[in-house]
């Protein structure tokens, strides 16, 4: 029990005041902020000591802190501090004053539809919050938004939310959250979860709201979600009158099976409740001034406008008095005759079918082309590439081939991004519903890549590639289940490519420098540029300068470690770090390079002492003459050793004399 103690010291400390409550986690305790001379009252948050071991319950942990760190919106709950005290992790959010949700609806059965679009709005502002910063709530419940006293939402428990960039493949096919508000996509257990899917748990929250219960109710977890998945949710109209068409169709909407048919964004909802909101306030402004209307007591049309001549002679048929028998002159205008209006109306809904039909109409091959090739973000082009292929993906146009290598080079990339991040982090298990043989096989190969053995990478590559060989042979799918196994094929069939890419970038690099040499031409000098290094430690390499050699390569490789433009660049330094590190190093470097350039200068002093003008090799010999001088003098300026300096100036001078 922490009541009453104190937590920190000086400007920034605890005074633990209350209990609030425990969980599974720990315990929950209200407590005052000194933070700078303020003082907050903040809910205190308390990892137990029975937890201290479990890596999973910390990370849920951890993960809430660092989301919360990023959102600030007067409608989700606000981090304050986090930190450990006596080994025990701790995080201070706002303390909230109020209920939450669920608890209301116990007490009071359902809202009313004011008080849901009221809530609504308020929660589709920190939604879209949280979404543009590229995270994913994933437990959205009545159980997790809180009411202020002053009737101001809070969305809290961001404990399995998930950060697109971080922690997209921890989230992989599992199915986190409560089973009764999950979308489909988590039940399925699908690794890319967007915002589409808080943007379900949110229309089934409105609907439990609105009536009082569960759109869907099941004895199992596994029974839920199948209803999710396969059965459509009823109307709440069936179960509450009081719902507004236009309302009760976005609750329908939001709860789509197929994400794609959900609406934009949590931003175009709120609009969506705005609207409903002003349509009642007009229908109650129109009814009060009616009401209010002085000619109430003149017989009037349901409009409010007054009988005509023919209204009065119909009332007094009713009430079965003599119709006079007078045929009565139409003096309305032809835009009122009923004719007309009757045929202004069907036009309308001509033009309006034609309208909708326009707007449904399925947009054309050419129009979807045009969308994958103008898209400039990564998620653009891939949701291009996705509506594209599910319309035209049957094709075997050059254009459809086109759009699947697009695609899948975007799952490629964006496994690779992640597998990436997860290996520089140290995560080395694989989830419990991800393949935990193809996880180790890319864990082992990055090992490898990153050792610079890039042979036993290729090989547990090529394994894992074997493992998916079937789906790794398919153009694309859309498919979930068989694109969780296709991306890990497609991985193996681009990592194999890579390394075969710096297999050719070795063969290329040591005919470059060949051809420098042939040629005569001045190697580059841009230190900037991987490939002038590259070069530079290859040209010392066969000069035979291993430990020079070594330390250019170390430079190039941590130079490109963190640029996936140039990761062939890096896997070649990586690999020949590696092969040089395994050889033997001199005792004494210094001794050794001096010793070398001075048997290649006195090659090239005998060279010059044999040439005899006649001699039909001549030309041969002097160009020979000056590439050694030329690599002393260029591999060598930067030395600042005087032994090595006097060597290089000998060089340049005999480079002269060879130049003439």
């Amino acid at each position: 029990m922490l009541v009453g103690q104190t937590i920190g010291s000086g400007a920034y400390r605890f005074e633990v005041e209350a209990e609030l409550g425990a969980g599974a986690m720990g315990m929950v305790y209200r407590a005052r902020f000194y933070m700078d001379g303020k003082v907050v009252p903040v809910a205190l948050k308390m990892v137990s000591l029975g937890l201290l071991g479990n890596e999973a319950a910390l990370a849920r942990f951890e993960r809430e802190a660092n989301i919360l760190k990023q959102l600030r919106h007067p409608n989700i709950v606000r981090l304050y501090a986090s930190g450990q005290y006596r080994k025990m992790p701790f995080i201070a959010m706002e303390f909230i004053d109020g209920e939450s949700l669920d608890r209301v609806l116990s007490r009071r059965g359902r809202l009313t539809w004011e008080e849901v679009v009221a809530y609504g709005k308020q929660l589709c502002a920190a939604l879209q919050h949280a979404h543009d910063k590229g995270i994913i709530h994933r437990d959205l419940k009545p159980s997790n938004i809180m009411i202020t006293r002053e009737g101001v939402l809070k969305l809290t428990d961001f404990g399995i939310a998930k950060d697109i960039d971080v922690t997209a493949l921890t989230a992989a096919n599992s199915t986190i959250g409560t089973a009764a508000y999950m979308s489909p996509e988590q039940c399925k257990g699908d690794r890319d979860l967007t915002h589409k899917s808080d943007l379900y748990s949110l229309g089934v929250v409105f609907f439990e709201l609105l009536t009082g219960r569960k759109p869907f109710r099941a004895e199992t977890t596994m029974d839920m979600f199948l209803k999710h998945v396969q059965e459509a949710p009823p109307r709440p109209s069936r179960l509450t009158v009081e719902v507004p068409p236009k309302l009760e169709a976005l609750i329908l909407q939001l709860m789509a099976k197929d994400k794609d048919d959900r609406p934009t964004d949590a931003a175009w909802v709120g609009r969506m409740l705005e609207e409903i909101e002003e349509d009642a306030l007009a229908l109650r402004s129109a009814g009060e001034a009616l009401l209010h209307s002085r000619n109430l007591d003149k017989p009037r049309h349901a409009d409010g406008s007054r009988l005509t001549a023919e209204d009065r002679e119909a009332l007094r048929a009713l009430r079965g008095k003599k119709v006079r028998k007078k045929k009565q002159r139409d003096d309305r205008a032809w835009w009122e005759k009923p004719l007309f209006q009757a045929s202004a109306a069907v036009l309308g809904l001509v033009a309006v079918a034609g309208l909708a039909a326009w707007a449904l109409w399925p947009p054309s091959a050419d129009k979807l082309w045009h969308a994958v090739e103008t898209a400039t973000e990564p998620d653009q082009q891939r949701k291009a590439a996705e509506t594209y292929l599910k319309r035209f993906g049957q094709n075997e146009d050059e254009r459809t081939q086109k759009v699947a290598a697009i695609f899948r080079d975007l799952v490629v990339r964006e496994r690779n991004r992640v597998l990436q991040n997860r290996f520089n982090r140290g995560m080395s298990q694989p989830l419990e519903n991800d393949d935990a043989e193809a996880y180790k096989l890319a864990w082992k190969a990055l090992e490898y890549e990153k050792l610079g053995n890039l042979t036993l990478a290729e090989q547990h590559w090529k394994q894992l590639q074997e493992r998916f060989a079937e789906s790794a042979q398919l153009p694309f799918t859309l498919e979930e289940a068989t694109l969780q196994k296709a991306r890990w094929g497609w991985l193996a069939q681009h990592r194999l490519q890579l390394l075969q890419e710096v297999r050719k970038l070795a063969d290329t690099l040591r005919k470059q420098v060949d051809e420098y040499r042939e040629f005569e031409r001045p190697f580059p000098t841009d230190a900037t540029q991987p490939e002038t290094l590259a070069l530079f430690a290859q040209r010392l390499e066969l000069f035979g300068d291993r430990e020079k050699a070594l330390r250019i390569w170390t430079q190039l490789h941590e130079r490109t470690e963190k640029d996936e433009e140039q990761k062939s660049w890096h896997l070649l330094a990586g690999e020949r770090k590696h092969r040089l590190t395994t050889a033997s190093t001199p005792a004494d470097p210094l001794k050794q390079r001096l010793n070398l350039i001075e048997g290649h200068l006195q090659k090239a002093q005998q060279l010059l002492a044999v040439l005899q003008p006649d001699d039909p090799a001549i030309k041969r010999k002097r160009a020979d003459i000056r590439i050694l001088c030329r690599d002393i003098a260029d591999l060598y300026a930067d030395e600042g050793e005087p032994a090595i300096e006097k060597l290089v100036q000998q060089a340049r001078t005999l480079l002269e004399k060879m130049r003439d």
